[in-house]
């Protein structure tokens, strides 16, 4: 009797343990991360500072939470995006387009689309892979169950050009990239498995320049932008990309077209050497308002999209149970400072948008913004998180979900940024953001760098920065000559160095616990 008794009183606790696991498992949310291509931060209509219409984006804001500080990794595509995937600083990963190694299979277990995959969610990609190199070129669909990607960059038109960025596009319905985009997501969502909790990480190709570009592709230069892109026959009486934004008062920043080296000298960036001809279009006024409206014409139509899928997840009866995170991998110049592209640490290049919509939250949460210092390698921390599952010691991110929740949890109170790409002559930059304050130090740069090259210890900066951004948000007055001698100075500038080289030691033992390549 006793025996039958202990018998029946394990079956219990096994059940139990066996219900609690299931519920455990059932209450991980669907996880959608929408990361988008150069979109600068406050680029939407909520902020209420440009004439762009995306109202879509602005109600999953004012549903969620707002970060306002969000920093890229690397504000270049490549090497940011290989940082979300591993959730790892550029430094400890060492991938970029100008550096000496690519990604390898061993490297990518640790990424969050393998975690994912491995404790049971359906994952999906669709649209930039973007990582470039890597060793499983060609085989990234195998590592996703879901799978509609693409190498390089693609057009605005796929369909029109048979190459690998293009042709994973050439049986879709619709024509224009973003709403190829929008097709396989319903699709995504349609085809599923209902079991099971899944991951869609959409890479959109926008705003980037060569969807810019390509709007309006049969003519001299396309990447000039000389004349209007609803020229194209193709766009005429589109809602979106025909007229929209081109009566709309569009205001060009007030630096375009002046001198660049009243901010950074020529002898550390010579923009004369890759720079103002692969951003043509940004360094002269007449050009530069007809890369705004088309900038604009991709955000709005990708808006579009994203409205549609937010109402395809109420359809399904999925809303209630779909955290969507959503970000970009860098920013843009469009004239600022005399200048075009990214790959600098000023705000408007480094800093992007960045919100989290959690259908958990509490009403009287919904909408507020949070000012603490983010990265994107949080935002793999983050979908972690979301996921259960522990984050690999390596990577350099936390969870946002803590602040998404209390806004008053103890975070970092400052944050080592970098960029790395050194072509078109860029210079290696690094530097630290802490309260009103960011110090920035250049050298020169190396092209198919090793660790070797990013060890500043012996060597003297050869141009520094230091902005006062409650003062100077613009960042437009350098006061590193003020500052000279300075504590205040001399802590930033310590602080910086320590990062800098704990990052580097760190870089080392990643390498001895991971196969690493070189190209």
């Amino acid at each position: 009797m006793n025996k039958i008794l202990f018998r029946n009183i394990i079956l219990l606790v096994l059940l139990s343990i066996s219900t609690y696991s299931c519920r455990k498992e059932e209450a991980h949310p669907n996880i959608i991360f929408l990361f988008t291509d150069d979109q600068k931060d406050n680029t939407f209509s909520i902020d209420g500072n440009i004439p762009i219409k995306t109202p879509n984006i602005d109600k999953l804001m004012q549903s969620g939470i707002r970060f306002q500080n969000a920093y890229t990794a690397s504000p270049v595509c490549c090497p940011s995006r290989v940082s979300v995937f591993t959730g790892m600083h550029e430094r400890k990963h060492m991938i970029n387009f100008t550096s000496a190694y690519k990604l390898t299979a061993d490297q990518w277990k640790n990424s969050y689309p393998a975690l994912l995959r491995k404790a049971g969610y359906y994952t999906g990609f669709m649209g930039k892979f973007g990582v470039e190199y890597y060793t499983f070129r060609g085989h990234a669909d195998t590592l996703f169950d879901y799978w509609v990607g693409h190498d390089g960059w693609t057009r605005f038109f796929p369909k029109d050009t048979d190459n690998e960025s293009c042709r994973p596009y050439h049986n879709a319905k619709e024509d224009m990239i973003t709403f190829i985009m929008g097709e396989y997501m319903e699709k995504f969502l349609r085809e599923r498995p209902e079991h099971r909790p899944f991951c869609l990480s959409v890479s959109f190709s926008v705003p980037h320049l060569t969807q810019c570009a390509s709007m309006h592709p049969d003519v001299e230069n396309p990447r000039h932008m000389l004349e209007p892109a609803n020229n194209n026959p193709r766009l005429k009486g589109s809602p979106i990309y025909d007229t929209l934004y081109r009566n709309s008062g569009i205001n060009i920043p007030e630096e375009c077209g002046t001198d660049p080296y009243i901010h950074i000298p020529r002898f550390i960036l010579d923009q004369d050497k890759g720079r103002n001809t692969t951003y043509y279009q940004s360094y002269y006024p007449e050009t530069n308002k007809e890369h705004h409206i088309r900038y604009y014409q991709l955000i709005t139509g990708m808006d579009v999209v994203i409205g549609n899928l937010v109402r395809s997840l109420k359809e399904q009866g999925l809303d209630k149970n779909t955290v969507i995170i959503y970000s970009s991998d860098n920013g843009l110049l469009m004239g600022d400072y005399g200048m075009g592209g990214k790959s600098l640490l000023y705000d408007l290049t480094a800093r992007v948008p960045c919100f989290i919509y959690d259908p958990g939250l509490d009403d009287s949460q919904r909408g507020q913004t949070r000012n603490q210092l983010v990265s994107t390698v949080d935002i793999t921390s983050t979908i972690l998180d979301y996921a259960g599952i522990d984050q690999p010691g390596e990577m350099d991110g936390k969870s946002l979900r803590q602040l998404v929740f209390d806004p008053d949890s103890k975070w970092r109170s400052e944050m080592f940024i970098e960029s790395l790409y050194t072509g078109r002559d860029n210079p290696f930059i690094e530097g630290i953001r802490k309260g009103r304050w960011k110090y920035l130090r250049m050298y020169d740069g190396v092209v198919s760098y090793s660790e070797e090259d990013l060890d500043f210890r012996n060597r003297e900066p050869k141009f520094e920065q230091l902005f006062d951004l409650k003062a100077d948000p613009g960042e437009k007055i350098n006061l590193i000559k003020e500052y000279e001698g300075s504590e205040l100075l001399q802590q930033l500038k310590e602080k910086c160095a320590t990062e800098s080289e704990r990052i580097n030691r760190e870089r080392q033992l990643y390498k001895q616990n991971h196969i690493t390549t070189l190209r």
